[in-house]
């Protein structure tokens, strides 16, 4: 027995509660989670409301149609995948990993629909309370408390807003919870099953999103911290690569040229200056300066507990504070871009540390005062970070509907109407993926900022592709465009095309369009609209 698993603050593991609470327990994160999402507008709303959520969609749909008879068409997964990306261009297989869209295409197999999609993203914020949960009772000694705090995590406003767009984050912390937990399971036993279930639910983390990777550094941190420094030779702990090495490594190592199309060209200590007090500031925006001073008193506290008794901390605070660093290492040291979304992994860490450091003040045991000071925490947190979310991006479904419906007179064995889509990332991504839904067998879609310009996949070496309206002309007519769908482009807009087809529209320059239709559009608060266009000879 190490000194660790003997010291006096140790925390038993009680026993496992009911069932039947989990369920209930499980239910009321999903209702609530639900309820926070009708509420953003997110059940009203098209897929626009980050650039990124229309690529998750329409890949999403893509691996469902594969797996549900696609494949009989083209057997070949990446020429499917290529053929589906000739009619849909969001297809983001490559520069993501394939985890979470063979997650979603389980439940579009059955229910091919944009609910499923919300629902979905419901499922995963509860399941990563319950995890939460399951956490935070070993660590707080309290179901009731460690309820509390998944609770608050599922209300924070990043939980909110990512429960309310389609992306692969909320996927990302519930499997890097998942596999936290599996590691405290190896702590406690030291066994090969706990050891590999790590390893496995790591495997699925790195294969949603590669940021993942990080889970790698947490046995690393976990067990010096644990005072089991020792069992990092242990051949036991060594079954937790294997699934990692299968599944893994291989479509890393396939897609890495792809995926480094996504970084910023920035040197390491270049990109930690800046991300360092952005990502600084960030966590105090999303989880508040309580959890943040909780933190660094739980980390204080700790430290001096050590240095002065020798003491490592708790199983359960080793493997938290090991989440901790394996999600903050990756957003400084990998240049993909600054984000907010890149630290949901840790909320739930800060969450946990910090609501038990704030009951430690109370002294050890079920006090009274611990359970109200821990709820004093948790109102605190919620009342400094609350802030509404709103998704709201109407209009690209009216869109589609128009075409099909002008289309309807199209002689079968006729090649499907293209339809040329030029907007900002998240409209043109937005209609697209209304098309993949809506008409996956009856239309093709096309970027304008793809086919009227010239740029690389992060918007790099931008040129417009055409001077006059002659030239445009000629492109519609080269590239076989049928109808044309655009909005009002904003005067700040990069998109030089977007903003000269806008001017020539509204200045009446001659067109071989002839407008069809106009569909009302709200971005969140804003009023704007779709218009279309048939081409005409």
């Amino acid at each position: 027995m190490t000194e660790c698993s003997r010291h006096p603050e140790a925390t038993p593991e009680k026993k496992s509660p009911s069932r039947r609470f989990a369920g209930f327990l499980f239910g009321l994160l999903f209702l609530t989670s639900l309820g926070f999402q009708v509420q953003s507008g997110a059940w009203r709303s098209d897929f626009g409301g980050h650039a990124d959520e229309a690529a998750h969609v329409v890949t999403s749909l893509m691996v469902r149609d594969y797996l549900g008879g696609g494949f009989l068409e083209c057997w070949h997964p990446m020429r499917y995948a290529e053929a589906y990306y000739e009619r849909f261009p969001k297809v983001a297989l490559g520069h993501y990993p394939p985890g979470f869209y063979l997650v979603a295409s389980a439940g579009l197999l059955p229910f091919r629909s944009g609910a499923t999609f919300l629902v979905l993203m419901n499922l995963l914020c509860a399941g990563t309370g319950i995890l939460v949960w399951s956490l935070g009772r070993r660590l707080l000694n309290h179901d009731g408390l460690a309820a509390v705090v998944a609770f608050l995590y599922v209300i924070l406003p990043q939980s909110r807003t990512y429960t309310a767009i389609v992306m692969a984050d909320l996927l990302l912390v519930f499997l890097g919870l998942l596999a936290a937990r599996f590691f405290l399971g190896f702590l406690r036993s030291g066994g090969m099953r706990d050891a590999f279930l790590f390893g496995l639910a790591a495997a699925g983390a790195i294969l949603t999103k590669g940021s993942g990777i990080g889970l790698a550094l947490l046995p690393l941190i976990a067990l010096p911290l644990s005072g089991k420094g020792k069992w990092l030779i242990s051949p036991r702990l060594w079954v937790a690569p294997v699934p990692v090495m299968l599944f893994a490594f291989p479509w890393m190592f396939l897609t890495a040229g792809i995926t480094g199309e996504g970084m910023q060209e920035s040197g390491l200590l270049e990109w930690a200056r800046g991300a360092l007090p952005y990502y600084g500031s960030a966590v105090i925006s999303e989880s508040g300066w309580v959890s943040v001073i909780a933190l660094v008193a739980a980390g204080g506290f700790g430290t001096f507990r050590w240095i002065r008794r020798k003491q490592g901390v708790t199983e359960v605070e080793a493997v938290l504070w090991a989440l901790l660093g394996c999600g903050i290492v990756i957003p400084l040291a990998v240049p993909a871009g600054l984000d907010h979304r890149y630290l949901m992994p840790v909320m739930p860490s800060i969450l946990l540390l910090g609501a038990s450091q704030v009951r430690h003040f109370a002294g050890k045991g079920e006090s009274a005062l611990g359970t109200v000071l821990l709820c004093l925490f948790c109102l605190f947190v919620f009342g400094e970070t609350w802030r509404p979310v709103e998704k709201l991006f109407t209009g690209a479904s009216g869109s589609i509907e128009r075409i099909l419906e002008d289309s309807e007179g199209k002689k079968a064995g006729e090649v499907s109407p293209k339809v040329l889509v030029v907007s900002s990332v998240a409209g043109e991504g937005a209609v697209i993926a209304a098309g993949a839904l809506l008409a996956p067998d009856s239309l093709t879609l096309a970027r304008g900022s793809k086919e009227l310009s010239i740029s690389d996949w992060m918007g790099r070496g931008y040129l417009v592709g055409f001077e006059s309206p002659e030239e445009l002309a000629k492109i519609l007519g080269e590239r076989g465009i049928d109808y044309l769908v655009t909005d009002p482009p904003p005067e700040t807009t990069p998109f030089e095309h977007w903003r000269i087809l806008g001017g020539w529209l509204d200045g009446e320059v001659p067109l071989p369009l002839r407008q069809i239709g106009v569909v009302p559009s709200w971005r969140r608060e804003v009023e704007s609209r779709f218009s279309i266009y048939r081409v005409v000879d």
